[in-house]
């Protein structure tokens, strides 16, 4: 086609039509922005039909690994809860101060333990090193962000670490000085340590190892509490990714 209408110029120059050959040069312009435009729509066309593909990927990855995550807190919450039926059973027997019975020595050997719940934050990660902004939902980027970089964290940040400096500075210190750890002839399937404590009778009247446990079991209390705040947040955040993912697969 721009042949042709070169073809035309010459005519026309040759001839000395002015005015016929600057209609025909700018319709030769005029179809050389029309072809550059086309093949910019076009690329960008391409180019956003790829970033939607990436983000798709993207919100697949994100709602595996939310699953993931969930797996994680729910093994997270039941092994706080068997720890925590340890603390109430030391509890209840110093309290009460009832006679020692064997079924303490579990319960003496990892009334101390911590629990770590660890989230999967790979296809966030990825996303980071994209750019956020590659969701184009803005309601749910804010949720994604929410979750990942102040929910997640604060599991981290603050339960694991208040727990971990509790174990590491109060109660493993004293459990060194007041219980003497044993293991069973038979091996334990739940790989659990037992423990007796160096004088029973006296432990009954520790105000200081009673506080240790209350806290423990407090401490306890707050993170399968967080933990099910969490888990509730991410599956509405997954049935969020659920409905972006069929509206931009429809529209893919």
């Amino acid at each position: 086609m721009i042949g042709y209408f070169r073809k035309i110029r010459q005519k026309l120059i040759n001839r000395g039509n002015l005015s016929k050959y600057l209609f025909y040069a700018i319709g030769e312009i005029t179809l050389i922005v029309i072809g550059i435009l086309l093949a910019l729509y076009l690329d960008n066309l391409n180019t956003e039909k790829k970033l939607r593909a990436i983000e798709i990927k993207i919100l697949y990855e994100l709602n595996s690994n939310l699953n993931g995550s969930i797996k994680s807190f729910e093994r997270a919450i039941q092994a706080e809860r068997d720890y925590l039926e340890n603390n109430l059973l030391i509890l209840d027997y110093l309290d009460n101060k009832k006679p020692y019975n064997q079924s303490l020595d579990k319960a003496f050997g990892t009334y101390f333990w911590t629990i770590s719940s660890t989230p999967i934050k790979g296809g966030y990660d990825y996303l980071k090193s994209k750019g956020i902004d590659l969701i184009t939902n803005d309601n749910l980027r804010q949720s994604i962000n929410s979750i990942f970089e102040n929910q997640f964290s604060i599991l981290k940040d603050e339960n694991e670490v208040w727990a971990n400096n509790l174990q590491q500075n109060i109660s493993y210190p004293y459990h060194v000085g007041h219980f003497r750890n044993y293991f069973p002839d038979k091996i334990d399937q739940g790989n659990n340590t037992y423990a007796r404590p160096n004088d029973y009778k006296a432990l009954i009247e520790d105000e200081k190892f009673k506080s240790i446990n209350a806290e423990i079991i407090t401490n306890r209390r707050w993170n399968m509490n967080s933990l099910q705040k969490v888990i509730i947040n991410v599956k509405d955040l997954m049935t969020q990714i659920d409905k972006e993912i069929r509206k931009l697969e429809d529209n893919y």
